[in-house]
């Protein structure tokens, strides 16, 4: 009878994946990279927490970050926005009327001012910064689903 000897520190054999595909993926829609990488169950929970998240931002009248060159924390809060991938391109929809990611920069030209008034109607909600805050939060939860699905593709995380 022959023994088939292991060793606990050679690394289990692991087929190639390319670590960008996942983040890819993951950032068209929230768990789709680990669902790619193997990781049903996973992906299924993150999916839900994201999209909850998000839609709890919709339906609280959070409205969606835009650029504007005079206040310089709006380009985080636009980035952290574009993380959550074409899902956001609703939430511009419903603050701006359209698809809008910089305020222009003259305060008296016409497409500001409308921008503005709608962004305002918006802030009159009561649960206005809730709102928000639920929409920077799904960002946020999917720039952390992304690293996670770059860690697994490249072996760093189970």
């Amino acid at each position: 009878m022959t023994e088939t000897v292991v060793e606990p520190d050679a690394p289990a054999a692991r087929h190639a994946v390319s670590p960008w595909l996942p983040c890819i993926l993951a950032w068209l829609l929230p768990g789709l990279g680990h669902l790619r990488l193997g990781k049903r169950r996973r992906a299924a929970v993150f999916f839900a927490v994201v999209m909850a998240t998000f839609a709890m931002g919709i339906a609280s009248h959070g409205a969606a970050a835009a650029i504007d060159p005079l206040q310089p924390l709006t380009y985080l809060a636009t980035f952290d926005n574009l993380a959550l991938g074409p899902v956001e391109l609703i939430s511009r929809r419903l603050t701006y009327g359209r698809i809008v990611y910089r305020l222009p920069e003259d305060e008296n030209e016409p497409a500001r001012v409308a921008l503005t008034d709608r962004l305002r109607a918006r802030v009159r909600s009561v649960t206005f910064e809730y709102g928000s805050t639920f929409l920077l939060t799904a960002g946020l939860m999917n720039i952390l689903l992304i690293l996670d699905a770059f860690d697994i593709a490249v072996g760093r995380k189970d």
